[in-house]
């Protein structure tokens, strides 16, 4: 660009530019929105950080590690970091974008995860690019530079990274890749169970892991030798234990409490797994402490 046209670009160019030695698992390096005039070139030079860019309109030519691709409306493409690359915008429709750039322990990672393997620099996003140009417009919403304006971009930041991991064509296998190992998930859905415990079905736990219910409990029995169900009910049942011994609430407004809203369901459910009703469970338990 023309030392006198540097006004025209400021125009259209806007950019946030942080530390480049900061360290940690995702650090923000810069982000901005521009409209390019034709023909400028950008480059050739070794990136420190990773740049993913998101088209708006227009194209351009991106040659990097020896290919020569032509990233277009509705595409991201992404400028790795250590490798040397030169974007040039296109005479008659140069680009309109919006970019994020990162670096980090987590770095790499996050961009196999969007799609970005080996040698794959330009993908095609399922997902409108406006919605990236939304999350990089709140960005300089506040430019100022402190410690709560950095803290709401980090968020964008890994914000937009999960967008662009939906946005990819490559999310069936994503997703699979980015599965955690059957242990999380069963201690993530026993977790859930336990502060839940009032308000959810099995349903809701499955959704909750992401898996079909008929898989997740198979999963779930093999692995804890207990179901969904039963954990679920013996959860209610522990809890209305203690309601029944420490408080003098009605078995009606216990059963509501811990997620009956029959108390007759409730009764019979509390009499199958302890053997008495919940009125017996509790004279049992005041005769016991009378007695000790």
């Amino acid at each position: 660009m023309k030392p006198e046209d540097t006004l025209k670009r400021n125009r259209f160019y806007h950019c946030l530019e942080y530390d480049h030695d900061q360290t940690g698992e995702l650090c923000l390096i810069s982000c901005g929105l521009e409209q390019c005039d034709g023909g400028v070139c950008y480059g050739s030079d070794i990136k420190d950080y990773y740049c993913l860019h998101a088209v708006l309109s227009g194209t351009g030519v991106l040659r990097i590690n020896g290919q020569v691709l032509h990233p277009r409306a509705n595409q991201l493409f992404l400028l790795k970091e250590g490798e040397r690359a030169e974007y040039i915008a296109d005479e008659q429709d140069p680009w309109k974008y919006c970019w994020v750039g990162f670096k980090g322990d987590a770095a790499k990672k996050m961009c196999d995860y969007i799609g970005f393997t080996d040698e794959i620099y330009c993908l095609d996003s399922r997902i409108e690019v406006s919605e990236f140009y939304s999350l990089l417009y709140r960005m300089h919403e506040k430019p100022e530079m402190n410690f709560i304006n950095d803290l709401h971009r980090r968020g964008i930041l890994i914000e937009l990274l999960a967008l662009a991991m939906s946005a990819t064509q490559n999310l069936e296998r994503t997703m699979t890749s980015m599965r955690y190992s059957p242990e999380v998930y069963v201690k993530r859905a026993t977790e859930f169970i336990r502060y839940n415990y009032a308000t959810i079905t099995v349903n809701d736990v499955v959704e909750y892991v992401g898996f079909s219910r008929s898989y997740f409990s198979t999963l779930y029995k093999q692995m804890t030798g207990i179901s969904l169900q039963e954990f679920l009910m013996k959860c209610r049942i522990e809890r209305s234990k203690e309601l029944l011994v420490k408080t003098e609430l009605s078995v009606q407004d216990i059963a509501v409490q811990v997620g009956y809203d029959n108390p007759l369901n409730f009764s019979k459910a509390f009499k199958g797994n302890c053997g008495l009703s919940p009125l017996h469970f509790r004279q049992n338990e005041k005769k016991e402490k009378k007695n000790e």
